[in-house]
């Protein structure tokens, strides 16, 4: 359709105008603060009628202040705000403007994307919630399907409290606690004798409840996590601690290392004496990676492989987000690559060629020569994959180092280069 031209569209609009006096929804020439803005408005956006009718209204909706929040002729902004959403918002909640300093902001609460969470002229949710707290938290946090599938659960996650524990814009604490762990799970769990007695005479009360408990639910009682360690699981607190009753009750019999390879020698004297060694052989502890007394991950790997592997070792793309930098091999699990307590090769890998070759097999049948006999014309070191592909950081697809269009096989076929 082609524009209006500048007569046109004034004449459009009067046009408009005055079919809308006629109708009685807007007075042709009003007095100064006369119009009523809410009328007015439903005279053309009659969608929103449900919405400023609903049982939890919007201040300025429910007043007829709609040029509160937006212009009513031009506007930078969507929906002909007066201003972005964020700086709009504060206008009227200043008492939220210190959340943005706080050290964990919610990520909707960042962006200024308040219209993710809240609906701007009204609904029938408290603090206009754009559907039920659970449901409104589940539709980011994908994990609350998993977790209600579970047949323990927490009171305050079955019952949908998630601001029982979180504070919903922002908080001093990880994971937007509304206080430190021990104290949120204080307000309902009494240190009593029969918390006591629970927890075999030990003053848990200082540690981290979620070392043992998943705080949203389990498949086991007591809201215990998925794994279970041997002595944990039997109750031998003095396996590995000191008495319950001592000055240091949680102090360990022996340094961890020692500790641990009372009952898994094996493992810990390999990582000792392995030529490229891993966490016990590097001067760390087995506890970096591995939950003490109980865990979700086989091997009471202390989460998810890849987020415990990156606590430490960040390529780039896990907490940098650097565009063209990747956090792991194709998804893969970084154990499939891997010795996790040490190997032979460097960067703990659990293979050379052969590594890449376990699942790129038609790629190493039909591609370029590699091995001792061919050699890298820039360094004389023999070819190998990741001469032209990188495992982790890569800027090009397929991991390669530079764009296989041209520039890769230039770098060493110079011949064909031609200087072009």
């Amino acid at each position: 359709m082609s524009r209006l031209t500048p007569h046109l569209a004034r004449a459009a609009l009067a046009t408009a105008w005055l079919a809308l006096a006629a109708s009685g929804a807007v007075v042709a020439n009003p007095a100064p603060g006369s119009i009523d803005q809410r009328q007015t408005c439903l005279a053309c956006h009659d969608d929103l009628a449900a919405s400023l009718a609903a049982r939890v209204p919007h201040a300025p909706a429910r007043d007829g202040q709609c040029t509160a929040c937006h212009n009513p002729h031009v506007s930078r902004f969507d929906a002909l705000l007066q201003e972005r959403p964020a700086v709009l918002c504060l206008e009227c909640h200043a008492d939220l403007e210190p959340e943005l300093e706080r050290a964990h902001v919610h990520a909707p609460v960042a962006e200024g994307r308040c219209a993710d969470c809240h609906t701007p002229h009204g609904g029938a949710n408290a603090r206009l919630l754009t559907e039920p707290r659970a449901e409104l938290c589940g539709s980011c946090h994908s994990e609350l399907a998993e977790w209600r599938a579970r047949p323990v659960q927490h009171a305050p996650f079955a019952q949908g409290s998630c601001a029982g524990c979180h504070e919903p814009h922002a908080g001093d604490y990880p994971g937007q606690l509304a206080k430190p762990v021990g104290e949120v799970c204080a307000t309902c769990h009494r240190r009593d004798a029969g918390f006591t007695r629970a927890h075999a005479g030990y003053p848990v009360e200082r540690a981290d409840c979620r070392q043992c408990h998943d705080p949203h639910a389990s498949a086991r009682a007591g809201l215990f996590r998925k794994q279970l360690h041997a002595p944990f699981e039997q109750g031998e607190c003095t396996t590995c601690h000191a008495l319950a009753g001592s000055s240091d009750p949680f102090r360990t019999r022996l340094p961890l290392a020692e500790l641990c390879g009372e009952c898994h020698e094996e493992r810990v004297t390999g990582s000792q004496t392995a030529m490229f060694p891993h966490i016990t052989g590097g001067g760390a502890d087995c506890v970096d990676c591995h939950n003490p007394h109980t865990a979700d991950g086989a091997a009471l790997v202390d989460g998810p492989v890849q987020s415990v592997c990156l606590g430490c070792h960040d390529p780039g793309g896990a907490s940098s987000g650097a565009p063209g930098r990747h956090a792991s091999h194709a998804e893969l699990d970084c154990t499939t690559c891997h010795t996790p307590h040490g190997g032979e090769r460097p960067v703990l890998l659990a293979g050379a060629e052969e590594l890449c070759s376990s699942c790129h097999e038609h790629q190493h049948s039909a591609a370029h020569p590699i091995g001792e006999e061919v050699r890298d014309p820039r360094t004389g070191v023999p070819m190998t994959c990741t001469t032209c592909h990188g495992i982790h950081v890569a800027p090009y697809s397929k991991y390669l180092h530079r764009s296989e269009e041209r520039e890769l096989c230039v770098s060493c076929h110079k011949k064909f280069g031609g200087g072009r």
